[in-house]
Protein backbone atom coordinates (compact mmCIF):
# COMPACT_ATOMS: atom_id res chain seq x y z
CA UNK A 1 0.00 0.00 0.00
CA UNK A 2 2.73 2.27 -0.09
CA UNK A 3 2.08 3.15 -3.69
CA UNK A 4 -1.42 4.36 -2.67
CA UNK A 5 -2.10 8.36 -2.37
CA UNK A 6 -4.68 9.85 -0.14
CA UNK A 7 -8.00 9.41 -2.27
CA UNK A 8 -6.58 6.90 -5.04
CA UNK A 9 -9.31 4.20 -5.54
CA UNK A 10 -8.67 0.61 -4.82
CA UNK A 11 -11.57 -1.74 -6.27
CA UNK A 12 -11.88 -4.85 -4.20
CA UNK A 13 -14.74 -7.45 -5.86
CA UNK A 14 -17.21 -8.25 -3.58
CA UNK A 15 -17.36 -10.62 -1.59
CA UNK A 16 -14.39 -9.92 0.00
CA UNK A 17 -12.15 -10.71 3.11
CA UNK A 18 -13.37 -8.99 5.70
CA UNK A 19 -10.04 -6.50 6.17
CA UNK A 20 -9.55 -5.45 2.85
CA UNK A 21 -11.64 -2.09 2.84
CA UNK A 22 -10.07 -1.34 6.28
CA UNK A 23 -6.65 -1.97 4.80
CA UNK A 24 -7.08 0.53 1.67
CA UNK A 25 -8.64 3.26 4.47
CA UNK A 26 -5.59 2.84 6.30
CA UNK A 27 -3.37 3.55 3.72
CA UNK A 28 -5.14 6.65 3.24
CA UNK A 29 -6.91 5.60 -0.12
CA UNK A 30 -10.69 4.56 -0.94
CA UNK A 31 -12.24 1.13 -0.95
CA UNK A 32 -14.57 0.54 -4.07
CA UNK A 33 -16.59 -2.33 -3.96
CA UNK A 34 -18.05 -4.12 -7.30
CA UNK A 35 -20.54 -7.27 -5.98
CA UNK A 36 -20.01 -9.87 -7.97
CA UNK A 37 -23.34 -12.07 -8.09
CA UNK A 38 -24.23 -15.82 -7.41
CA UNK A 39 -25.31 -16.15 -10.43
CA UNK A 40 -22.15 -15.23 -11.70
CA UNK A 41 -19.70 -17.72 -9.87
CA UNK A 42 -19.04 -14.97 -7.43
CA UNK A 43 -16.55 -13.85 -10.72
CA UNK A 44 -15.75 -9.72 -11.43
CA UNK A 45 -16.67 -10.14 -15.13
CA UNK A 46 -14.53 -7.06 -17.62
CA UNK A 47 -17.37 -5.68 -18.16
CA UNK A 48 -17.88 -4.65 -14.46
CA UNK A 49 -14.69 -4.14 -13.95
CA UNK A 50 -14.34 -1.28 -16.70
CA UNK A 51 -17.23 0.04 -15.19
CA UNK A 52 -15.28 0.53 -11.73
CA UNK A 53 -12.26 2.13 -13.14
CA UNK A 54 -11.71 5.84 -12.83
CA UNK A 55 -8.79 8.18 -13.08
CA UNK A 56 -8.57 7.88 -9.91
CA UNK A 57 -8.34 4.03 -10.00
CA UNK A 58 -4.88 3.09 -8.88
CA UNK A 59 -5.04 -0.49 -7.48
CA UNK A 60 -7.08 -3.97 -7.73
CA UNK A 61 -7.25 -6.35 -5.01
CA UNK A 62 -7.53 -9.75 -7.34
CA UNK A 63 -7.18 -12.38 -4.55
CA UNK A 64 -7.30 -16.36 -5.65
CA UNK A 65 -8.63 -18.66 -4.82
CA UNK A 66 -11.07 -15.71 -3.54
CA UNK A 67 -12.38 -15.64 0.46
CA UNK A 68 -14.83 -16.16 1.11
CA UNK A 69 -16.28 -17.80 -1.84
CA UNK A 70 -13.47 -20.04 -3.30
CA UNK A 71 -13.62 -18.89 -6.50
CA UNK A 72 -10.21 -20.01 -8.74
CA UNK A 73 -9.55 -17.50 -11.25
CA UNK A 74 -8.90 -19.71 -14.49
CA UNK A 75 -6.00 -18.53 -16.20
CA UNK A 76 -7.98 -18.21 -19.89
CA UNK A 77 -9.73 -14.89 -17.61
Amino acid sequence: MATLNRGDEVIIPAPFWVSYPDMVLLAGGKPKIVKCNESENFKLTPQKLRKAISKKTKWLILNSPSNPTGEVIQKQR
